[in-house]
């Protein structure tokens, strides 16, 4: 009993599945193909051309100073950790719930008071941005803190 994948008659049931393919490689040049060299060549360095160096940021020691600034807006009763717990920072002993930074954003979970959302947005935007300049700043509001409101109940 041999099996399609070892050169012999397929097997019942086997259904003459064949190995998978790795494609026809690498498609040649056409009058629709883009200028430029083919994908596969990589492209070279430039020393003439100009460079811009990524900005170095170090997005442990921001997360302090960008959660202090968050909780300093007045329309911000404090910072979530969003609803799977997942947004934070951890530090060495510690953790930084609400405020995630990476190289390409920052995100902000909260729990906001009553009032206008685009107060909140406002507030949370110009604590924040001076601190990470360049990056992306994700508002996400988990919730609103009610705390000492009344509700007429019927």
């Amino acid at each position: 009993m041999t099996s399609p994948r070892s050169g012999g008659t397929p097997l019942p049931g086997d259904g003459g599945i064949a190995p998978a393919s790795t494609g026809p490689g690498p498609m040649p040049p056409t009058a629709e193909s883009p200028p430029g060299p083919p994908v596969d060549v990589a492209p070279r360095f430039d020393p003439a051309g100009s460079v811009t160096a990524p900005v170095a940021r170090d997005t442990d020691a921001l997360a302090e100073p960008v959660a202090a600034a968050v909780l300093a807006c007045p329309a911000v009763s404090r910072l979530s950790a969003g609803p799977f717990g997942t947004v934070g920072t951890y530090l060495p002993g510690r953790r930084v719930t609400g405020v995630q930074i990476t190289a390409t954003e920052v995100t902000v979970r909260v729990v906001g008071h009553p009032g206008p959302l685009r107060t909140l947005e406002a507030q949370i935007r110009a604590a924040v941005t001076p601190l990470v300049p360049g990056l992306p700043v994700h508002i996400g509001l988990d919730d609103l803190d009610t705390g000492d409101l009344e509700v007429d109940r019927p």
